[in-house]
């Protein structure tokens, strides 16, 4: 299945427009493609293609979690996207913003840190949407692989990592 497909898929669109809905008074995206289609499509892909190795199953198969999870839990996702959105993640030690940027400059980011910084959480696209998406996948089935992705994929340490997991499970609870 390719990604157009996956974005097209009407349970994911349906998710994105309540979230959409949920936060029109904030700056979302308004339209799904804002990026060039195809490098954006690859970047989704490449999201994929990550979170399945450190899932230690196919990309395919993940993709078939992502969307019998989305269908089978339509209000669960819409929530913990909007509780996602709408807080600050609140570490002992506060990662930096360039640290969340996973190394990115500012010239490549085409934003300062300290805009990044300033900007509000609620900004959602299908690729937000996709993240959380996995992110939910990994606490419910992968929470074990969840840490090791976070850790050396995200490159959070081991402290941010389990609180990283204890404040979305945290969020999950008070659905």
């Amino acid at each position: 299945m390719n990604i157009e497909n996956i974005i097209k898929n009407q349970d994911i669109l349906d998710c994105w427009k309540e979230i959409q809905k949920s936060n029109s008074d904030k700056n979302i995206s308004k339209g799904i493609f804002e990026y060039d289609i195809e490098e954006y499509h690859t970047f989704l892909l490449d999201e994929i293609v990550e979170a399945s190795e450190y899932m230690n199953i196919s990309t395919d198969t993940l993709i078939n979690e992502m969307l019998l999870f989305t269908k089978d839990n339509k209000s669960l996702v819409i929530n913990f996207s909007n509780e996602r959105l709408n807080k600050k993640i609140s570490f002992s030690s506060p990662l930096t913003y360039e640290e969340i940027s996973s190394g990115y400059t500012e010239e490549e980011l085409g934003i300062s840190y300290q805009d990044l910084e300033n900007e509000t959480d609620a900004i959602i696209d299908i690729g937000t949407l996709f993240s959380y998406l996995i992110d939910l996948i990994f606490l419910f089935k992968e929470e074990k692989s969840y840490k090791k992705y976070l850790t050396e994929k995200l490159c959070y340490s081991e402290n941010h990592a389990k609180e990283f997991i204890d404040y979305e499970k945290k969020i999950i609870e008070n659905l």
